[in-house]
Order: structure tokens, then sequence, then C-alpha cells
């Protein structure tokens, strides 16, 4: 058969569109050469009516990225001078994903029984489009920058798709304007995310806003438990690796439920003092951790003395930490003089390695140390990224890598603190440390200054003691690991460390 100019001149292309229009699932199937999951069908089912609203809450590697790239070219191809925009909180997202994934279904398209419709779109960075109409039938990727909604304007059209993925991250004010262009009654909206956020539109979806509560938001559950797509494997792995809450939202795609916004609570925290948690028979090495105050009435200069065995989040080797001394909190003491009391505390320690905070004006004091000579300084920068890529893909950065597995360890018995005058400060601290997820379900944990804006005090004591759960946070074996001696370096460094803080 000749080829027609265009896509609505090729006589092919009316049955096409009466055979697939209204049926998202065939489409996947026949034009796509897609194997469908039950939850796949599902949402394509509630994609197909006009004027529908669909809000998936999903798990991982359920297939709700390929069903995001099927269901943009179905649109596109179906629907005459159809426009669809896909938008994300960061425009990064979309081209590094739902883009990949339409590029890869066009060469199934074109392997398929429908493959002459392949040479009627054309993929581009920045547009899918049907050729001979590039600025009126398109597909195209767009965000707005917190704060300016308006750049989501102006899209208006009979047949009009909007895709939004991660959508718990996207703001609310971006929906007012994105569900404000829906004015046809044919216009769909699609929102799939992770369910991060037990507030905003996209948690509204699936409460207020849902069908069940007589709003027009079909809302679909995504349960990686339940999808063929996902192995007992890793399944298996997760239970292992992620917490409680974690599991809910990455696994499960369940809202987190009993999430207060800390970390850890008190009585949790309560349970740590003067628990032993390395027993014998196990390696340990002594590790130093300072953190370093910005000064006279603000945060406080800190040095903890501590036991530490493992390097896992989880599992035999799961890290566990023993303080068994803080000997020094202060916030009048110049840097000078805090450079040469850690000097003089960690000297003395069989093979130590000391932990500085390096931000600020703890910089001085990692240069100060290794002027005089002390060995195995290991500067701590924790708004950096993780390292390892599982860490990336679950923590917003070090800080947040840190505080979640500390907190972990507490719950799980792993993690004792001796006491002291620095008891109460230290639960103070750690039962209050708030986080919230972003829109990538990573743990972020809250700023400094928006913490001192909501009355909570700088958690310092607990920042230090949480360098010691770092992902890089190395130690030497000590030699008097596992054997009666420690025992009694461990009295004797606590008796200093109480003399010393009692000075203070």
């Amino acid at each position: 058969m000749p080829a027609a100019k265009t896509l609505p001149e090729d006589p092919r292309w009316l049955g096409f569109v009466d055979r697939y229009a209204f049926d998202l699932t065939r489409f996947a199937i026949e034009v796509c050469g897609m194997t469908c999951t039950h939850q796949q069908i599902d949402l394509f089912e509630s994609i197909n009516p006009a004027g529908s609203r669909t809000s998936v809450s999903s798990g991982h590697g359920t297939g709700k990225t390929r069903a995001i790239g099927i269901t943009a070219l179905w649109h596109l191809l179906c629907y005459f001078l159809s426009n669809t925009m896909l938008t994300a909180p960061k425009i990064e997202q979309v081209r590094n994903t739902a883009w990949k994934e339409i590029t890869d279904i066009k060469d199934l398209v074109r392997a398929g029984p429908h493959g002459w419709i392949a040479d009627y779109f054309e993929v581009e960075a920045e547009r899918v489009y049907v050729k001979g109409y590039k600025q009126q039938w398109f597909i195209i990727a767009k965000t707005a920058p917190r704060g300016s909604p308006e750049n989501l304007a102006g899209m208006h059209r009979d047949w009009y798709l909007v895709i939004a993925d991660e959508a718990s991250g996207i703001p609310d004010n971006n929906y007012t304007v994105l569900t404000g262009a829906l004015t046809d009654a044919r216009n769909r909206m699609l929102l799939t995310s992770q369910p991060t956020r037990n507030v905003g539109f996209f948690y509204d979806t699936h409460h207020s806003l849902s069908k069940a509560e007589g709003g027009p938001w079909n809302a679909l559950v995504f349960n990686s438990e339940e999808s063929p797509r996902v192995s007992d494997e890793f399944i298996r792995d997760k239970k292992l690796e992620y917490t409680d809450v974690e599991y809910q939202i990455k696994v499960l795609g369940r809202f987190p439920e009993n999430m207060d916004g800390f970390l850890l609570g008190r009585s949790q925290l309560e349970a740590c003092f003067d628990k032993e948690v390395i027993g014998d028979g196990l390696l340990y090495g002594f590790v130093a951790s300072a953190d370093v105050g910005a000064g006279e009435y603000r945060d406080k200069s800190i040095l903890v003395l501590a036991k530490v065995s493992g390097y896992g989040d989880f599992g035999p080797d799961a890290r566990r930490v023993q303080v068994f001394g803080i000997p020094i909190i202060t916030n009048t003491r110049i840097i000078q003089d805090f450079t040469g009391d850690v000097f003089h505390q960690v000297a003395e320690i069989e093979s130590a390695t000391t932990l500085v905070d390096a931000g600020g004006m703890g910089v001085a004091v990692c240069q100060g140390l290794e002027t005089k000579g002390l060995p195995n300084v290991i500067r701590v920068k924790w708004g950096n990224s993780c390292f390892g890529t599982k860490n990336k893909e679950r923590f917003f950065n070090l800080r947040a890598q840190a505080m979640v597995h500390a907190s972990r360890a507490a719950k799980e018995g792993r993690l004792g603190i001796v006491s002291g005058p620095w008891r109460k400060d230290i639960l103070d601290q750690g039962s209050r440390i708030p986080y919230h997820f972003d829109e990538k379900a990573r743990y972020v944990i809250e700023k400094k200054e928006d913490m001192r804006a909501a009355g909570i005090p700088s958690p310092d004591i607990w920042d230090a003691i949480c360098f010691l759960f770092l992902e890089d946070a190395n130690y030497i074996i000590a030699e008097s690991s596992s054997t009666p001696e420690v025992v009694t370096k461990r009295d004797e460094a606590r008796k200093e460390a109480e003399d010393m803080f009692a000075h203070a």
C-alpha cells in the first residue's frame, strides 16, 4: 500500500482508532506486544473512559513506568490532534524514565502487526509528535519550579491527557493549575507515585477525593508482593533491608501508618542506656566522633567515644555501637582548646579512628588534629550524597543515612549508651528528629534551621552518635577485641569521661 502523507490520510487509521481508542489493554497487547499483569490491566481499564481520573499508589517493580509510556502513545495515536502532558517534580525524572519507555515502545510497535503506524510519529528530546502536526498533535514533558505553577498553564484540548509521575512530590499549587486545564468532559488525568506523604493532593485522591468517598478519582494500590513482575527474593531482601515505614511505602504501596514525623521514640531510646551490645566474640574497633559547634550560645561541640562492630544496616553484620563516654560537651571553648581536648582524649585510645564534622569551623579542628599528629582522622561531610548505590536510592544525603541507621540500631538493640549527665539531652534530641520522604521516597532529615523554627533544639550530641553509623565510618580492629582486658579499658575510659564532664 502506498504510504499516505499524514496519519489521518492513511486508510488503515480509522479502523485502528475504532479498535483501540477505548480499549487501552488491547492496544498494549496487540500494538505494543505487551504481556500485561492484572495490575496493569486494572490501570488501563480505569483510564479507558473519556474524562477518567486515575490515581495509582505503587510499590517497586509493578510496571507503572511502562504503563505510562503505553498510555501516552495510545492517547497520541488514537485521538486526532490530542495533547498529552507528562509532568513530575523534576523534568529529568520524565526524560529519564517515561521518555526512555516511549522510545523502547516505538521499537516494539514497529516490530508488531501494526508496525506501519510507527512511521507516522517522531520521538525527539523535548516532544513526541505525529508527523505533519508537530505543534498541534503531541506529547510533551513539562514541570514548574516550586512557587511558579503558572508555568504549567495554557493547555486546553478536546482530547487532553495529563500524566503526573512521582505525584506525591508535586506541590498542591501545581495541581490547581493542572486540573484547571481539564475543561472538556473528555479530558483525562493519571497520577502515579509511591505514597510518600500523608498530606497533599495525591493523598487526597486516595481518601477524601476518591470514588469510595464520593469523589471522581479511581484510587488503585499496586502492592509489589502481588505483582508477578516482582520476585520472591526481592520481597525477602526488602523485608530485611527496609524500615517498617519504607516497606509500607516502597513495597506495599500504602501510605505510612502511625508516622508521627520523628525517627525514634523516647522509650525506644531509653532502652539503649546501659545496654551492652558488643559481647564476647565480636571484633570491634574504637571510634571517636566530634561534632563541632558554631560558637557560644549556639550548637555545642561534642566528643563521643565508642566501640564499633560491624558494617551493615541489617543482618548478622549489622553495625553495633557501644558509647562508653562523652567527655566533652561545651559551647564556650575556643577551637584550639577543643582541638587539644579531643587530641588528649583520643590519643590514649588503642588504634582509634576519629570522625570530625568538617563543615564550618570543623575544618580547623581537622587541621589541628592532623598537625598534632593524631592518626586516622576522617573528615565528615554529611551534607554530601551517599556513596553506595542502595543508600543513594534510600537517603537524600549522608545525614539521613546515618540518622536512620542509628535510629534503627536503637530499635533493634544494637546501640548501647553509658548513662551520665548527658542522658536527658540525648533523650530530648534523639527522640525529636523530624523527617519526611521526598518524591523518590528517600529519607530526608529536616534542616536544622527548620528544626529551630519549630522549637526543636540542635541535636548536637545525637549528631555525634549518628556519625558512628555513617556508611564510610571505618575502624581498625583493636588488638584487645574480645579479650578481658577491654573491660578494664572501658571502665577506666568511662570514669575519665565522667570526671572530665563534671569539670567542663
